[in-house]
């Protein structure tokens, strides 16, 4: 299976693009801003469960700085 993304500026060509993809019988999703919140978060939390270990104190550090 393959994926191809494609940025979408304004709705009447996401329609036009999503009106094709069901002509054409493919599977197609549209994510809004907070579905691809979501994946980057997912993916960063992946990345970072398999790099190294951060000491707590440096956790909250960052989180601090995020904060403000």
């Amino acid at each position: 299976m393959k994926t191809f993304v494609v940025r979408i500026e304004n709705d009447s060509t996401l329609k036009l693009l999503s009106t094709l993809a069901k002509e054409l019988g493919l599977n197609h999703t549209v994510l809004t801003d907070k579905k691809k919140e979501d994946i980057a978060l997912i993916r960063a939390i992946d990345e970072g469960m398999r790099g190294e270990k951060l000491p707590v104190s440096s956790a909250y550090k960052i989180l601090d700085n995020l904060m403000k």
